[in-house]
């Protein structure tokens, strides 16, 4: 209960709250003392914001270092951390890491249910940040995994430009690749679909001429 009160005193000498000791914890890789900040909250400054008003899983996600970043999102995730919220400008961990290139994180966070189709205030998904930047892995990997639920590759943010029609511009050739290649596959698929429907409804149709004429012979 000291502990507790300790880290939520607003008269402290340092001036630090939960939420900058956790940063702190986080900058210099002290896993343990952000266990302890969690622990000692009750898990209540999970999903707390910066100074800068970004979430702190957002906030480990730009950590420079790929083993400490993975090490503190997950431990974030693991603690309740809600892998869809948003900063002031509408944004997400998942938008930050596809930006910044970090596919360690962005699989943490897909397989967490981060959701690619939320859009910040300027109407972008996670998918255009990707093919900004021109990070075809990050860009590959996420028409890869959510395949199944048709990701909109086409969709255009209020300035009117798709991730397709931006990756085209910057010259980005492997994230044009990744995301042109996928709508074929869909288009194919949809057209082998729709062939073969069509198909089962001429055989259809025959077989009903046969049986009618059948009659008669």
């Amino acid at each position: 209960m000291y502990v507790k009160t300790m880290l939520k005193a607003p008269g402290r000498t340092d001036g630090q709250t939960g939420t900058q000791i956790l940063l702190e914890a986080m900058s210099k890789d002290k896993i343990h003392l952000a266990r302890f900040v969690l622990d000692a909250l009750d898990g209540e400054i999970v999903d707390s914001k910066t100074e800068g008003e970004q979430t702190l899983l957002t906030s480990s996600i730009l950590l420079p270092d790929g083993h400490v970043r993975c090490r503190f999102a997950e431990l974030l995730l693991q603690r309740g951390a809600s892998v869809n919220c948003q900063d002031v400008h509408g944004r997400t961990a998942l938008s930050y890491a596809c930006e910044k290139g970090h596919l360690d994180a962005v699989q943490i966070l897909v397989r967490n249910n981060a959701d690619p189709e939320i859009v910040d205030c300027w109407g972008n998904t996670a998918l255009m940040y990707a093919a900004v930047a021109g990070h075809s892995s990050v860009v590959e990997f996420l028409v890869r995994a959510f395949k199944r639920l048709g990701l909109q590759i086409d969709r255009q943010n209020k300035a009117g430009n798709s991730a397709v029609e931006v990756a085209k511009f910057l010259g980005h050739t492997e994230c044009i690749f990744a995301l042109t290649n996928s709508k074929r596959g869909r288009e194919s698929k949809a057209g082998a679909r729709a062939n073969a429907l069509n198909a089962m409804i001429s055989s259809c149709s025959i077989t009903k001429v046969y049986m009618r004429s059948s009659r008669y012979l």
